[in-house]
């Protein structure tokens, strides 16, 4: 009988032991921005370093992109999420590794929030015939996903810095 009154007793104990903490949502949030910008401050000493040593001229952005306006571009737009861009760009490593250059004989138009942040941030800085070089802390691109091609090569390994080579050829 004694033991029959430890079984409930028991499994009661039990249960509460393997309760987890309840799910907090800032707190959650405040990980994520802990780990983004530990991250962004390796990419950050990446970005400065590659710069310094190709003695690269650069302009920071208060978010951690660097970039260099080749040609402003002419015009008044003022962008917003649903500005539609065509551009044309190539997608460079830091080592020099060429990811993509689908569109540099094909330009593509896109929506401008539907765009990587590093995109979203640096477009803005040029107006219509514009080109600038930005240079993308990995947050802004794709972070911690690695970038394959259909067959399963890597292009770009998770926290990859890009560099790209962007034309901006029409905003509307």
């Amino acid at each position: 009988m004694k033991n029959l009154l430890l079984l409930p007793l028991l499994a009661f104990v039990l249960l509460i032991s393997c309760k987890k903490d309840d799910y907090d949502p800032l707190q959650q949030q405040r990980d994520e921005q802990r780990k983004f910008d530990e991250q962004l401050g390796k990419d950050t000493v990446a970005i400065q370093g590659f710069l310094k040593q190709k003695e690269l001229p650069y302009i920071r952005t208060s978010s951690g992109v660097y970039y260099n306006i080749v040609q402003p571009g002419t015009g008044n737009i003022i962008y917003n999420a649903g500005t539609r861009v065509q551009v044309k760009f190539r997608a460079l490593l830091l080592d020099g590794t060429v990811v993509d250059e689908s569109t540099i004989n094909a330009p593509a138009t896109y929506t401008l929030g539907d765009l990587i942040a590093g995109f979203q941030i640096g477009i803005p800085l040029i107006q219509p015939g514009g080109k600038i070089i930005l240079y993308v802390p990995s947050g802004y691109v794709f972070g911690e996903r690695t970038i394959t091609d259909g067959q399963g090569k890597t292009l770009a390994p998770a926290n990859s810095n890009f560099i790209f080579e962007l034309e901006l050829l029409q905003a509307i």
